[in-house]
């Protein structure tokens, strides 16, 4: 039998069916592989090995596989791989190896060989199957400098929440400690003018550490995330409502809760999700109207879809997507208190879960804000 100058192609006219089967079987298949006699001469190669590297049959069956493309195949590696270690170890796996082609650039091909001999009589034949890994490998190498860079970009959060804990705070600490001391002891003798002055700059100095305070919070979401745990929503609905009690007391209104499931969580994280989505609710309620906002879950496949509904004052549909964003305000600082940023960390902490949210409403018809989390995290017990 003479080697075939065309993919896995048997040049005798009788061949059989079974042979001719699982030649066609390995042309089809996605990654190059190679058959080569016992002097290293290629026997056969499938259609990827060509597609891959660009190479006709003619100038490859029947070529020393090491002197193929005027010696492009001349690989040290190779060759310690096919000379020195095949002939002891009869079959290996998962081998690096790296080298610039001059018509196609640089590849790394993670290579698998085994050596076999079809019969006592028969010479020893030697599979080679090559795995073009380059994209994966600069992929990974991507995500690796991608990690690193998150990785010190979340270091340089927490020293900026260090920052903002304790040199932000204790000069705000001064202004409204000696402010009031101002207010008890002078504030009598102060004539309108003076007083609207000292007022102006108590309620600037207090808008002030809330900021700082929101601001922190929106860093802890990544700077002091936790693992990843079994988490019961259905008692951390409980909490966050047992804390919101007098608020929702003072609304005139109830919350009413659905069954919640156990998912794979950051406990604390669900806590303070639970609270900004319910405080938003009762925050934002109609005047003159009794407060519902109901709690709901349902299935989706692998995830659970949270909706937190209310009657409130809604808002415009244009608006779903800016609401999310950090000090965006819909409404007059006078009106409801706040920065913004409520439902920006909403948004973080659902993202850091793999999950999404999203919001609908009419103006004046209440509003339905969504949250869909997988029930099983990809990286249990890890914080992302």
């Amino acid at each position: 039998m003479t080697p075939s100058t065309r993919p896995f192609e048997n040049a005798d006219a009788e061949v059989p069916f079974a042979q001719q089967l699982l030649l066609d079987i390995l042309d089809t298949l996605r990654d190059p592989l190679l058959v080569l006699d016992a002097e290293f001469r290629v026997t056969q190669a499938n259609r990827a090995f060509f597609q891959t590297f660009r190479v006709a049959p003619e100038e490859t069956i029947g070529e020393i596989l090491f002197t193929l493309g005027n010696g492009q195949w001349d690989i040290r590696p190779l060759h310690e791989l096919l000379n020195d270690r095949l002939p002891l170890e009869t079959q290996l796996y998962d081998c690096d190896v790296e080298h610039v082609f001059p018509n196609i650039g640089r590849k790394i091909m993670l290579l698998n060989a085994r050596l076999m001999t079809p019969g006592p009589d028969s010479e020893r034949l030697i599979l080679l199957a090559i795995e073009d890994i380059t994209e994966r490998r600069l992929t990974e190498k991507r995500l690796s400098d991608q990690r690193r860079e998150l990785t010190r970009s979340n270091e340089e959060l927490a020293v900026f929440a260090s920052v903002a804990s304790h040199d932000l705070q204790e000069p705000l600490r001064k202004i409204l400690a000696f402010g009031e001391l101002l207010d008890t002891t002078a504030g009598p003798a102060l004539g309108a003018e003076g007083r609207q002055h000292l007022d102006r700059m108590l309620s600037a100095a207090t808008r002030m550490r809330t900021l700082i305070n929101d601001l922190l919070s929106y860093s802890h979401v990544t700077a002091r995330s936790q693992p990843f745990v079994p988490t019961e929503l259905a008692r951390i609905a409980r909490d966050v409502i047992g804390d919101l009690e007098t608020a929702i007391a003072d609304a005139g209104g109830r919350v009413e809760v659905g069954e919640l499931p156990v998912i794979e969580a950051d406990p604390l994280q669900m806590r303070q999700l639970l609270q900004n989505l319910l405080g938003n609710a009762l925050k934002f309620r109609r005047a003159g109207e009794p407060l519902l906002v109901q709690l709901a879950c349902s299935s989706r496949g692998r995830h659970c879809v949270l909706t937190v509904t209310d009657n409130g004052i809604g808002f415009g549909e244009e608006y779903s997507e800016k609401i999310f964003k950090m000090f965006e305000r819909l409404h007059n600082r006078m009106e409801y208190v706040g920065n913004g940023i409520g439902l920006a960390i909403c948004r973080k902490i659902v993202e850091r879960h793999f999950g999404t949210i999203t919001a609908t409403s009419t103006a004046g018809r209440g509003a339905t804000v969504t949250v869909t989390l997988p029930v099983a995290q990809p990286t249990t017990g890890h914080a992302a």
